[in-house]
């Protein structure tokens, strides 16, 4: 047994634990597996995009003051799980918003011919991630392979109905 520290969470944790699953069953080389899981950790990228912030200011780690004022003004954080805490990344005001941030990111450490693995998260909103989201992210990359997982009880509860995140391996294969 190996132990490894990943200082991962929600959807990131997911997408480095099925990768290295999936590449331990490929090759059956533990060595490599291991070497495999730590490229893993450095390279993979999650965000969360929120549609209200009153879960937030519910489980204590936003002001309701400022929960109200940002909700009130349209305003949608994007936060990035790492391994010391949650940090904010953007600031969006919609879903078209939150998709243009995706598809930056996304294109920041993809290629368009990329093998990536894509884990797609959702909440209440499984309908507009898989027909919306999935299909425009597989026509930019149509090599990748792109799963759809809900959200984790404990980051649903935190961020409430609407939230969705995309997390990601640039190379699987």
């Amino acid at each position: 047994m190996i132990i490894l520290d990943t200082g991962a969470a929600s959807g990131r944790l997911g997408t480095i634990a099925l990768a290295t699953a999936r590449y331990l069953i490929k090759t059956n080389d533990m060595k490599e597996t291991v070497i495999f899981a730590r490229k893993a950790v450095r390279q993979c990228e999650e965000y969360l995009f929120l549609d209200k912030l009153q879960y937030l200011a519910a489980g204590g780690r936003l002001s309701k003051t400022s929960a109200f004022f940002g909700d009130m003004l349209k305003m949608k954080p994007v936060i990035s799980p790492q391994p010391e805490g949650a940090k904010k990344m953007g600031v969006v005001r919609n879903q078209a918003d939150q998709m243009k941030m995706a598809q930056e990111k996304l294109a920041a450490s993809l290629q368009k011919d990329s093998r990536a693995f894509i884990m797609l998260e959702y909440s209440d909103n499984y309908d507009w991630v898989s027909k919306t989201v999935k299909k425009l992210i597989a026509q930019f990359y149509p090599q990748a392979e792109i799963i759809l997982q809900p959200l984790s009880l404990t980051s649903g509860a935190h961020m409430g109905p609407g939230t969705w995140a995309v997390a990601f391996l640039p190379e699987f294969a």
